[in-house]
């Protein structure tokens, strides 16, 4: 079974400063582009040319100054198989 990244999870952290929540998502599944990023339940649709959830999670990371990751979780979706030809043919 394939699996589809879906979100990336993580908390950033700075010394001295108050650590900040990031969610990084797709908006549609399995396609980067739009995604919504969640930063301290704060939500922002990005689109344009994004290529991959990896890369628009290090890009609000580097907006961050100062600020590493502390913990970070991939959330992956493993998309249903679509139905067998024979199962449509036993609809009424």
């Amino acid at each position: 079974m394939q699996q589809i990244l879906v979100a990336i999870d993580a908390k950033l952290t700075k010394p001295g400063a108050k650590d900040i929540d990031l969610l990084v998502h797709s908006y549609w599944l399995g396609k980067p582009s739009p995604c919504v990023v969640v930063t301290d339940s704060m939500r922002h649709i990005i689109g344009g040319a994004i290529d991959s959830l990896d890369q628009m999670f290090a890009s609000q990371v580097a907006i961050h100054a100062g600020y590493s990751v502390k913990e970070r979780a991939h959330i992956f979706a493993i998309p249903p198989a679509p139905p067998a030809a024979h199962a449509l043919s036993d609809l009424p």
